[in-house]
């Protein structure tokens, strides 16, 4: 950190103390994922746009004494879809905050603790970007960081050099994280062996684990078809029919998202050496599971 950057912790706090609703971008967001060399100029974040929400931003925004910087300049977008910041030396001055209006909020704001970037709209908007967010640690606070695929998205170009490393490091991340999908199917059944001989036989997928009551098999690249019979204890509140498991990116940060809303968890979160995954029961009823990365 340089003597210039901002004060992260102190400006989370002061948005949290507003309920102000939001989801951290930019390089501070780079920094939350593990990006190497980053030292942020500013803190950016992406609001949710209701206008209770940001009514609750403006108090904060009063709170820190915020001031918008001159612009010189406005965000264009390209063909291709690419927002940029051109400098065309036009002084525009700041309009006053209007929580009916979204973008008068869409401003950098200087404040005793260092700059606040209000980006109402940059990857997707607040619902959009917190759907893929997580809960991570900034400089000790816990705070909703968009997704590394986002984060990417989000950069304006053209990139500066000093963006190669984390553009690389977030690139990595978005690589090697799994995508959404299918990562297991259960099934608690009363004719097991029927069930086994089904899957393995006139199937022809492969076994990889037998046990007395219990026959896992391989599906597909990397996802498992478990079978356990109507006496497995483990598995009792399987009485929907197959579990699908969904696979996610963060299985913690997904089961709070569940939580959040209302959903009601059948099984604590469950960890072993290469994924992590618990149950859940869906609006309808359903028995689903959320598997992903230990």
């Amino acid at each position: 950190m340089t003597a210039t950057s901002p004060r992260l912790d102190a400006l989370i706090a002061a948005l949290d103390e507003r309920a102000v609703t939001y989801v951290v971008v930019g390089s501070v967001g780079a920094l939350a994922h593990g990006a190497a060399g980053v030292q942020p100029a500013d803190l950016d974040i992406t609001p949710a746009t209701d206008r209770d929400n940001l009514g609750r931003l403006a108090g904060a925004l009063r709170d820190l004494g915020a001031r918008p910087t001159p612009e010189h300049g406005e965000w264009r977008v390209d063909e291709a879809g690419e927002r940029a910041w051109v400098e065309d030396g036009e002084l525009r001055p700041a309009r006053p905050l209007d929580p009916a209006d979204p973008t008068s909020f869409d401003h950098s704001f200087q404040t005793g603790l260092g700059r606040l970037d209000v980006v109402p709209l940059i990857a997707g908007t607040y619902s959009e970007l917190r759907a893929r967010a997580s809960r991570l640690r900034v400089e000790g606070c816990e705070t909703w960081v968009a997704h590394p695929a986002d984060i990417l998205a989000g950069m304006t170009g053209p990139r500066r050099p000093k963006d190669g490393p984390r553009v690389r490091h977030l690139r990595g991340l978005v690589a090697t994280r799994p995508q959404p999908g299918v990562g297991f199917v259960g099934f608690r059944t009363d004719q097991f062996d029927e069930m086994v001989s089904l899957f393995r036989d006139a199937i022809g997928l492969a076994v990889i684990h037998e046990a007395p009551g219990a026959t896992w098999f391989r599906l597909g690249d990397d996802a498992e078809l478990h079978v356990y019979t109507d006496t497995d204890t483990d598995h009792a509140f399987f009485t929907t029919g197959p579990v699908v498991g969904l696979r996610v990116d963060d299985v913690e940060a997904t089961r709070a998202r569940l939580e959040a809303d209302g959903l009601e968890m059948l099984t604590d979160l469950e960890r072993g050496e290469t994924a992590a995954w618990c149950h859940f029961r869906a609006p309808d009823g359903t028995v689903l599971e959320i598997i992903g990365p230990a």
